[in-house]
């Protein structure tokens, strides 16, 4: 088996492919790693984490409001963010507040981003970006852009998330002090 980007491919098809002269797939420059989560910006953070426990069993621990400082189409921002994350291993479900007045957290039914974890965040945003997906929005913190996160629109108007491996670990550690049982002050 060959690994190309996100697809895997049977080396019997590859040569198949290139035996009929067929555009053989290209090699990324990054791997977007595994999906992380799927986001869903909600107009009600509480009744939107009752009701995806009521229907479907699914547990979402709520994290703190917090300031978000961020870059939104190339103008810096603060906006007071909330998320909560389904309990349990990756991929998460990630429930977002809609935020009033913002082009990013607006609420619109449906989903919202796919969130994928990458190890060099600034390295594959670039590599997205010259693959014709700009960054929409991404973290700043002390004067360095991007950081943290990332949100790209890509060719067919899908929103994608690339979150670095310290967020990741951040996020997962803030799951486990959001548990009831937890010990742990966050």
């Amino acid at each position: 088996m060959v690994s190309l980007g996100l697809h895997i491919f049977d080396e019997r098809y590859l040569v198949n492919l290139q035996s009929r002269g067929d555009a053989c797939p290209r090699q990324r420059p990054f791997s977007l790693g595994r999906i992380h989560h799927l986001g869903i910006v909600v107009p009600d953070l509480d009744a939107a984490v009752a009701q995806f426990a009521d229907l479907y069993g699914i547990e979402i621990r709520l994290f703190d409001t917090k300031p978000y400082p961020c870059r939104i189409n190339g103008a810096d921002q603060v906006w007071k963010t909330q998320i909560g994350l389904s309990v349990g291993e990756p991929p998460h479900l990630e429930l977002l507040r809609a935020v009033p007045d913002s082009v990013v957290w607006d609420y619109a039914p449906g989903i919202h981003h796919v969130g994928f974890t990458v190890d060099d965040l600034k390295s594959a945003a670039n590599a997205l970006e010259v693959a014709g997906s700009p960054i929409w929005m991404g973290g700043v913190k002390d004067g360095d852009f991007p950081t943290g996160a990332t949100y790209h629109h890509d060719p067919f108007g899908q929103v994608v998330e690339l979150l670095d491996k310290a967020t990741e670990a951040r996020l997962t550690a803030q799951l486990k002090c959001a548990s009831p049982d937890s010990a742990e002050r966050c």
